[in-house]
């Protein structure tokens, strides 16, 4: 159920500067061969760990940069600015997100983090725990729209697995209302690389779609979900140059820890300005009450504030008034997991 708005929780102990462990944890990260060994670390850490679980994160890789490269051009456009803030070093990327690197193992790195939702349930699949994470967030945004979706968008879509979950819940949404209009879903991120990876999976998405459409019907098998194709924006989150007041919905999934505390009251307002009055924004991301967060071990906590560089602006950051401030109203939370919560607003 929603809970009721409190005051902001002050930042997890590893991650508060002013606090003796993260205090001792960004003066081992300063030190510039430790931090690369820590980088390192981190990304072994987090490869094995997913290979462990079934997912075969090399070979995945390669099938997606072989995929994506000749579709870079078309999904890059030249007018975009990056800024300075993006060109971080994320998740052990010497080139952040603005590399293929980075943009081929997205969708692993996704999958793992739902796993990590659920520790204790060693055979769940990664396409089940994605479809549960999914499945919780959805379920809090709806009791906050009034009436149909006809047009959303994804801001920070990165390969578009949260994009293409959102297409295919706002699709079933729509038949389950008896409403024969599609909804129009669109993804928008800095990272060209990400958005080719992103065309590549939704045209893997549809093919198997066509597949399990020509072959038999079993019994008590999902129905196939038709919708439009997504449109892909390759533009920054805070000056998206789509127009006003043009959608329904817009959701942040798993952004805002990757910006500084400036850039996400920019992307807020930027999304107030987007949507319709009566519109709806959702933001999904870590819960800094979750217990589960803020009891971090340590060496875990090393290695994520290495790999997160703007962690202590989110956890610093009061998001209920930021998003009152942006222009909206009606916020509340609602926990998706334990690690997750949604915050929901309406413009």
């Amino acid at each position: 159920m929603p809970e009721a708005l409190a005051a902001a929780s002050p930042p997890p102990n590893w991650v508060e500067s002013r606090h003796p462990l993260g205090w001792a944890i960004d003066r081992l990260l300063a030190v510039e061969p430790l931090r690369q060994l820590l980088f390192w670390q981190a990304r072994g850490l987090i490869i094995r760990t997913a290979e462990g679980r079934g997912i075969a994160w090399r070979q995945r890789r390669e099938q997606l940069q072989a995929a994506a490269e000749p579709l870079l051009a078309e999904v890059t456009d030249p007018a975009t600015q990056v800024p300075a803030y993006y060109r971080a070093r994320f998740h052990a990327y010497d080139q952040g997100n603005l590399c293929w690197q980075a943009a081929c193992e997205a969708e692993q790195a996704t999958d793992s983090m739902a796993l990590r939702v659920w520790p204790l349930e060693k055979a769940l699949p990664a396409g089940e725990a994605q479809q549960r994470l999914r499945s919780a967030i959805f379920s809090a945004i709806e009791p906050s729209l009034c009436g149909p979706v006809h047009r959303a968008l994804d801001l920070g879509c990165s390969v578009g697995v949260g994009t293409l979950a959102l297409r295919d819940w706002l699709q079933q949404r729509q038949q389950a209302r008896g409403a024969d209009a599609p909804v129009q879903v669109e993804g928008l991120d800095l990272s060209a690389e990400m958005l080719a990876v992103a065309r590549v999976r939704e045209a893997e998405r549809q093919a198997a779609r066509r597949a399990a459409a020509s072959g038999p019907a079993s019994a008590g098998s999902p129905a196939v979900v038709t919708a439009p194709p997504i449109t892909w924006h390759h533009a920054a989150a805070e000056a998206t140059g789509l127009p006003a007041g043009a959608y329904d919905l817009i959701t942040l999934q798993f952004v805002c820890h990757e910006l500084p505390g400036e850039a996400t009251g920019a992307v807020l307002r930027e999304a107030a300005r987007l949507l319709r009055p009566g519109g709806v924004i959702a933001v999904v991301d870590q819960d800094p009450d979750s217990e589960v967060i803020r009891r971090l071990p340590a060496p875990i906590a090393t290695l994520l504030k290495s790999t997160e560089p703007y962690l202590e602006d989110y956890f610093r950051l009061d998001f209920p008034a930021a998003l009152q401030a942006a222009g909206f109203r009606e916020v509340r939370r609602e926990a998706a997991d334990p690690r997750h919560r949604v915050l929901v607003a309406t413009r």
